[in-house]
């Protein structure tokens, strides 16, 4: 049996993020087709791994202090334990800085595989220099690298101008469909997070950061209440203590006069997601890039978890939304900051209830045919086996 081992500072349990998501979804398939699968993840004091002791995979903890300034050699040592017992493993690490240490091992352990999962600001925000110099090592070092996104595939691809780039994929997020699916409302729900009854719910479910577009939303609302009286726009996800924003979004909103059609949710458990997502009549994230600083969005697993709760989307054009978001056939795409062209888009699914219809069916589709981590998990397989050893 292969083995397989994936590095990361990213699992479950957590609040949130695409890049855990992707490390659950891949290390609870590759067993069921027959790789020996463990984990290793960094300690963090809100992550207790014990809570996995049932799944088909196993569970490491990588212990060391200060993992952000000494991840390389931590990874490493962790990596050396693991080639030591098993010279055949093949590593996943789920961003890039876990491998930077694995051209030093893979000469002793030429045996050994390296996969490296890229999935946006963590390409976008490289600097010349250094830092890029050991990305480049990284890259030509690794047997695959998976890109969840074309924009992410094409964002390393300007950045290691000599080197061999048929190794670099593309391969998408993913979406547990036996977690995300279509639930009937229940009573309380909307009580616990002060939503009014009946309300026409528009979502937005993500860090509240300026490049998200919360902001671009809240300028549809006037309109929008004009029309539909009953809209209430949830905004859930954490913010940054630090970070201004969330006061001038709920300075925007009062200047507006569209407060009360607001809800800020700092956090919805994982319990509570399909119906939030079930309940709402559109969920929207019109991302920016922010082109000076490298920050831009990779892809955008939420829009998936809504189609397959049956929750049509609205996305940006930016980074690698277009990826997650197919115009016109699990949901729209909007300019950035295009408050005409976003106002429109909610619209159609507020008024025409069969186009809504038709969308819900087809992101469902869509996401079972194409966006199912067995189905994924599948895929990388295969590119890892088309490679030349």
């Amino acid at each position: 049996m292969k083995n397989v081992a994936i590095i990361t500072g990213h699992f479950p349990p957590c609040k949130g993020g695409g890049i855990a998501e992707w490390a659950l979804g891949i290390a609870r398939e590759l067993p069921k087709i027959g790789y020996q699968t463990s984990v290793y993840a960094t300690n963090r004091k809100d992550r207790v791994l014990t809570v996995h002791k049932d799944e088909s995979f196993s569970c490491v903890t990588m212990y060391g202090r200060n993992w952000h300034e000494f991840h390389k050699w931590y990874s490493m040592y962790y990596m050396w334990k693991i080639l030591n017992k098993n010279p055949e493993t093949i590593f996943i690490a789920t961003t890039w800085g876990m491998a930077k240490s694995y051209s030093y091992l893979k000469k002793k352990y030429p045996l050994s595989k390296m996969i490296v999962v890229a999935h946006g600001l963590e390409v976008t925000r490289l600097k010349e220099g250094k830092e890029l110099t050991t990305f480049k090592n990284v890259v030509n070092d690794s047997d695959l690298i998976l890109c969840v996104s074309k924009y992410t595939k094409n964002e390393i691809i300007d950045r290691v101008d000599g080197i061999e780039t048929n190794h670099i994929k593309f391969l998408p997020n993913g979406v547990d469909i036996n977690r995300f699916f279509p639930v009937e409302n229940t009573s309380g729900f909307l009580n616990r997070y002060n939503i009014p009854e009946n309300s026409n719910i528009i979502l937005t479910l993500a860090r509240i950061i300026r490049r998200k577009g919360h902001d671009t939303v809240i300028k549809c609302l006037p309109l929008l209440i004009k029309k539909f009286p009953n809209i209430q726009y949830v905004i859930a996800g954490p913010h940054r203590k630090k970070d201004t924003y969330l006061d001038e979004l709920k300075l925007l909103a009062k200047e507006l006069s569209v407060e009360n059609h607001i809800v800020f949710v700092d956090y919805i458990p994982d319990s509570d997601l399909n119906e939030i997502y079930s309940r709402s009549q559109v969920y929207v994230m019109v991302s920016r890039t922010y082109n000076d600083i490298g920050d831009s969005e990779g892809f955008g697993i939420t829009f998936l978890e809504a189609n397959a709760c049956g929750c049509p989307v609205i996305g940006s054009t930016e980074g690698g939304i277009p990826d997650a978001v197919e115009n016109n056939k699990n949901g729209l795409l909007v300019p950035a900051d295009d408050i005409k062209s976003l106002t429109k888009a909610i619209e159609k699914f507020l008024e025409d209830q069969s186009f809504r219809r038709k969308i819900i069916d087809q992101g469902i589709e869509r996401v079972n045919n194409d966006f199912t981590w067995e189905k994924l998990t599948i895929k990388m397989v295969k590119y890892l086996s088309d490679i030349k050893n």
